[in-house]
């Protein structure tokens, strides 16, 4: 149901261009021949997370807790979480829109929408102090104590969106084609880098923070994806996609806070997706 919306989309969008579009030559539009060519796709993601160290820095504290785990979050039945523009940011999702430099190279900017959660009930390494009078519990730690993740006392979870803002450079290599190129498998790579804005919706000694969205650090990723082309301009990529997101400033507490206290972690992903894309001439080119 959800590509089928998908679809539907895509289809309406495809529509609209087609009728602003000046028809290219066949010739232009084959698999191979990509130069000046816009492309645009939707789709949605599940990631797996490495373990990671995560610092907490404020008044009173001054911690890490090593190897911790996490999980991103089940995607939501489907519903209006689809297809609501006002609810579209809660499932992960992928979203592009590229030019093609030549045929074989494109550029692209998007946005990666991930989910991140520490796994309650885990167990991390401490390190650092903490105060008495910031948290009784873990003030008795001492460094290489094992403590156990209690989400609803201390979490770290990017659930309104690990967002990375990037850009991509891409290469297109035609794999095969039939039918005069209105099908075609091609293989897509390339690497990434970008910023981190995630909405973070900590808790830190049973405070939460009012989830906003910050500015945090910086990603970088590569990425590998066999794309299954069909009618020449529509398409469906599947990518593997392994980075990591460095962050410095982590918010962790209410806006109105202007102390230092912040947080900071380095997540090592790897992220499975699947988008469905159209690509097209703006200025079709002159034959």
């Amino acid at each position: 149901m959800r590509l089928l919306a998908l679809l539907l989309g895509l289809f309406l969008a495809a529509n609209v261009l087609i009728a602003q579009e000046k028809i290219p030559s066949k010739k232009d539009f084959s698999l191979s021949s990509n130069k000046h060519k816009f492309f645009f796709y939707w789709g949605y993601n599940r990631s797996s997370y490495a373990k990671s160290d995560i610092t907490w820095k404020g008044p009173g504290y001054n911690f890490t807790l090593s190897d911790v785990e996490a999980t991103d979050i089940k995607q939501s039945e489907f519903g209006p979480n689809y297809y609501n523009p006002l609810l579209f940011t809660i499932p992960q999702f992928d979203i592009r829109v590229g030019f093609f430099l030549n045929d074989k190279y494109a550029i692209g900017a998007g946005w990666d929408h991930m989910k991140y959660r520490t796994k309650d009930g885990s167990q991390a390494k401490f390190s650092g102090t903490v105060d008495p009078s910031v948290s009784s519990e873990y003030s008795s730690y001492k460094s290489g104590d094992m403590v156990t993740i209690d989400n609803s006392y201390l979490k770290m979870e990017h659930s309104d969106g690990l967002n990375v803002l990037n850009f991509n450079i891409e290469r297109h290599d035609v794999l095969y084609s039939i039918w005069s190129e209105n099908i075609g498998l091609k293989l897509v790579s390339g690497l990434g880098l970008g910023v981190a804005m995630p909405w973070t919706n900590s808790t830190t000694f049973g405070r939460s923070n009012d989830d906003r969205p910050h500015f945090s650090g910086v990603g970088a990723h590569f990425f590998i994806a066999p794309e299954f082309v069909f009618y020449k301009r529509f398409f469906a990529r599947t990518t593997l996609q392994g980075g990591v997101v460095s962050m410095w400033d982590i918010a962790i507490t209410l806006k109105a806070d202007k102390s230092d206290t912040h947080a900071e972690q380095d997540i090592w992903y790897l992220e499975r997706s699947l988008v469905l894309g159209y690509r097209f001439y703006i200025f079709p080119p002159r034959n």
